[in-house]
C-alpha cells in the first residue's frame, strides 16, 4: 500500500505515513465523486418527473378546452334556431306577398281558373283547359279588378294558353326559372282554388318526370305536396326561396288529393313565346276548339259555312282586322282604368287584411304598394308603422266592414266600419269603434292606390 500524498510505502495497518505523515484513513476521493453523481442523478430525476408532470397537467388542461369548444357552437346553434326560423318564414311571407298582384283569377263563359304575369307587356300564362272554347276572358286581380283579355295562343296538346291583358302592359312579371328544379324544392302554389281568391299554400316538389295523359298530353310533370283544388288550374308554382316560377298547376290526383301536378315551366317557354313573337288569331283560337260549333271549315279555298242566325254577327264583326284593330280599340277605352263597387270593395277589404300582417310583422312594405307613394296617406302610414315598431302593441280586430262607394271621375271614396281591441306594452286594453273614409285612385298601371285616409273619431 503507498501513500497517496508522497507516494512512500506504508505498513498494512498503519494509520499516518511515516514519511509525510498523511492520514492514511481518511475518505477515498473516488467514493466522494460516486456519492455526487448519485445525488445529481437523483436531482435530475426529479426535476424531469416535475417536468413531466407540469407538462401533463398542460396536456389535461387543453384537451379540456378542446372537448368542451364544440359545445360552444351546439349552444349557439340552439339559440339562434328561432331566430333562423323566424327569418324563414318571413322571406316566404315576403315573397307570397310580392306574387300576389302578378296573379289572375281568369273568368270564361264556362269555368274559372288562375293565371300569371309571363312576360311584360300584359302576356299572361294559364292552362288551355281553362279557357279551351273561349277567345276573349275576364282577369281578375288580387284587388278584385277585373280587365278583359284575349286569348292570343293556345294549344290542343300541352295544357298551355296565353293571354293578352292590356291594362297590364307595364306591370312587372315574375322572374321564370328556365332549370330543371330538384325533388325537394320549397315550393309554394298561388291561385284560386274553389273559388277562393289570392289563396297560397306551401309544400314541397315530392317527384319529377312524371308523364300521363288526361284530355292533353303532360310530360315531365313535377309532383307536389302544396295543396291545389278545382280553380288552381293555370296558377303559379313558385319556388319558396328565389320566387320565381318553376310551373304551371295543373292536375290534382283525385283518389285522396294529398298531392297534385304541375307543368314544368321550362318544357313550355318556347311554345310561349312563339305566341308572343306571332299571336294566334281570334279564328285560329276559334277553330282550335270548336267554340262557333255551329260553322266548319270545308276548304281553304272556301269560305266558311254556319247558321242561318248568325249569318249577320259574322258579316259586321267576321273580319280579323276589325276585331284587333277597330272593335278592340273602342273596348279598352270604354272599359279600362275605370271604378267599380265591387272591385273597389274588394280591394279596400284585401287592404286591411295586409295592413293587420303590417301591424304584425311591423313592416311598411306590406302595404306601401296599394298606397299612392305621392301622397299623404303613404307618409302617414308609414311613419305610423315605424312608430309602433317595438313597442310590444297587438291589435285584435273584430270587424272590417265597407259601408259605401262613393265613386267620381278620376277618384272614388270608399267609407268603412272597423271594431279592434288594442293592447299597450303593458296589456292594457282599449275598444275602438271607428268609421273611415278611403280616397282610392287608378295609377298608370290599373291599379287602385289609396290617397287620403280620415277617421272619424
Amino acid at each position: 500500500m503507498y501513500c497517496s500524498n508522497c507516494g512512500s510505502k506504508t505498513e498494512e495497518n498503519g494509520k499516518f505515513c511515516a514519511a509525510c505523515g498523511q492520514n492514511l484513513k481518511s475518505k477515498n476521493p473516488k467514493n466522494t465523486w460516486l456519492i455526487v453523481g448519485v445525488c445529481i442523478s437523483l436531482i435530475t430525476t426529479v426535476g424531469v418527473c416535475i417536468g413531466i408532470f407540469i407538462l401533463l397537467s398542460n396536456n389535461n388542461d387543453k384537451a379540456t378546452q378542446i372537448s368542451t369548444q364544440p359545445e360552444t357552437p351546439k349552444i349557439e346553434q340552439v339559440t339562434n334556431v328561432p331566430a333562423e326560423k323566424e327569418m324563414t318564414e318571413k322571406e316566404k311571407t315576403q315573397v307570397i306577398k310580392e306574387s300576389m298582384p302578378k296573379v289572375f283569377t281568369i273568368i270564361s263563359q264556362d269555368s274559372q281558373g288562375s293565371g300569371f304575369l309571363y312576360q311584360q307587356g300584359g302576356y299572361i300564362v294559364t292552362n288551355a283547359h281553362v279557357v279551351a272554347g273561349n277567345t276573349d276572358v275576364i282577369v281578375r286581380n288580387h284587388a278584385g279588378q277585373e280587365s278583359p283579355a284575349q286569348v292570343i295562343g293556345i294549344s290542343d296538346r300541352s295544357d298551355v294558353a296565353l293571354l293578352l291583358a292590356k291594362d297590364y302592359v307595364n306591370a312587372q312579371p315574375f322572374e321564370i326559372e328556365k332549370e330543371k328544379s330538384v325533388v325537394g324544392t320549397e315550393v309554394i302554389a298561388i291561385g284560386s282554388p274553389q273559388g277562393f281568391e289570392n289563396s297560397a299554400s306551401i309544400g314541397y316538389l315530392t317527384g319529377t318526370n312524371r308523364n300521363m295523359e288526361y284530355g292533353f298530353v303532360y310530360e315531365e310533370l313535377y309532383q307536389i305536396d302544396a295543396q291545389i283544388s278545382q280553380g288552381s288550374s293555370g296558377g303559379p308554382l313558385v319556388d319558396g326561396k328565389t320566387g320565381k316560377v318553376i310551373g304551371i298547376n295543373s292536375l290534382l290526383y283525385t283518389p285522396n288529393n294529398s298531392f297534385g301536378f304541375s307543368i314544368p315551366l321550362y318544357t313550355v317557354t318556347s311554345l310561349v313565346d312563339g305566341w308572343i313573337h306571332e299571336p294566334m288569331s281570334k279564328n285560329a283560337v276559334a277553330s282550335l276548339f270548336g267554340v262557333y260549333e255551329e260553322f266548319t271549315y270545308s276548304d281553304p279555298a272556301q269560305d266558311y259555312y254556319y247558321e242561318e242566325e248568325y249569318a249577320d254577327y259574322w258579316d259586321e264583326y267576321g273580319t280579323e282586322e276589325y276585331y284587333d284593330e277597330e272593335y278592340y280599340n273602342d273596348y279598352w277605352d270604354e272599359y279600362s282604368y275605370s271604378f267599380d263597387e265591387e272591385s273597389l270593395t274588394n280591394f279596400i277589404l284585401s287592404f286591411r287584411e295586409y295592413y293587420e300582417l303590417a301591424l304584425y310583422y311591423e313592416e311598411f312594405y306590406w302595404i306601401s304598394d296599394m298606397l299612392d307613394p305621392n301622397s299623404n296617406a303613404y307618409v302617414e302610414m308609414e311613419e305610423y308603422i315605424n312608430e309602433i315598431a317595438g313597442q310590444n302593441f297587438t291589435f285584435d280586430f273584430l270587424n272590417n266592414s265597407v259601408t259605401n262607394v262613393e265613386m267620381y271621375g278620376d277618384y272614388a271614396v270608399v267609407s268603412t266600419n272597423e271594431q279592434f281591441n288594442f293592447y299597450n306594452g303593458t296589456g292594457e286594453e282599449k275598444y275602438y269603434d271607428r268609421y273611415k273614409e278611403y280616397t282610392v285612385l287608378i295609377n298608370e298601371e290599373g291599379y287602385y292606390q289609396i290617397s287620403e285616409i280620415y277617421i272619424y273619431e
